[in-house]
């Protein structure tokens, strides 16, 4: 029985699940340690792993983070295109961020050139490669019910939280509002891009008046960081008002799950519910 089972994100091709376990376990201890002290819950931890579900386009080069430019049909880049209108719209770019981006549409190239100004080139790749994955798995509902099948496997009548990382944080959301009698508590996400209105738009998961649903769960704590290019869109609060969004410092690497993992937010959030 696992009293707290992880969801990750991209870039998990290669990896597996116990590789995952072993990163993440001592990285929610440490979180943990922060909040309550050495003497705070060292629950079991499981993951739900799905990342072999996106081998098939591992490898490529050349492009956005590994997917060619030629692979980008008209609805993924609609799809950033309505990004670029939400988060950079008619923001004036320094001329010299458009170089490099002449073979890519206007509003792909502005959103490159602004994630590069604002970000750098790691933080621009990364969330094209987050965002083009997202985007996949959205609009495939058989990868989707393939990996809620990972999520049932992992989710037994002993989890009480569910922490969903970057991609892994929408998984864990729709999961948590289809599944009925599911028994977690709380539900943490972590570099969610919940945010950017184009993935609220494609969540299959809404109430009849069309708002997004919300996860039957006590509690709802969305951990993000500032310098974090995938959650550059904010918290949640402002759209699912019984969130608690909190902001941490990841250091020089905002994004990656471990450094989430170890925050004292994260471990407050989980040795609250195993205490209760």
């Amino acid at each position: 029985m696992s009293g707290v089972v992880g969801v990750h994100g991209i870039g998990q091709q290669q990896g597996g699940r116990h590789q995952l376990v072993g990163a993440w376990q001592p990285a929610l201890a440490d979180g943990i340690e922060r909040a309550v002290g050495r003497d705070g819950p060292d629950p079991a931890l499981d993951v739900a792993y799905y990342g072999d579900l996106f081998l098939a386009a591992d490898g490529t080069k050349g492009g956005l983070d590994g997917v060619e430019l030629e692979d980008l049909d008209d609805d993924t880049l609609g799809f950033l295109a309505g990004i670029e209108d939400e988060i950079v719209g008619d923001e004036p770019l320094p001329a010299r961020v458009d170089k490099g981006f002449k073979e890519l549409p206007r509003p792909v190239a502005r959103l490159a050139g602004w994630l590069d100004h604002r970000f750098g080139v790691a933080g621009r790749l990364l969330f094209f490669g987050d965002l083009v994955q997202v985007r996949r798995y959205q609009r495939d509902d058989d990868l989707a019910d393939i990996v809620d099948g990972r999520m049932r496997d992992a989710i037994d009548v002993g989890t009480r939280v569910v922490i969903g990382h970057s991609l892994g944080s929408i998984v864990a959301y729709e999961y948590l509002c289809r599944t009925a009698e599911h028994g977690v508590e709380t539900l943490i996400t972590l570099g969610s891009p919940l945010a950017l209105r184009s993935i609220r738009q494609a969540l299959r998961t809404r109430e009849g008046d069309g708002r997004p649903a919300l996860p039957q769960v006590q509690r709802w704590v969305n951990i993000y960081d500032p310098a974090d290019p995938v959650s550059c869109a904010g918290g949640l609060s402002p759209f699912w008002a019984s969130v608690s969004d909190h902001n941490v410092d990841n250091g020089k690497d905002p994004h990656a799950a471990t450094r989430y993992l170890g925050k004292r937010q994260t471990g407050d959030a989980v040795a609250v519910t195993l205490r209760a």
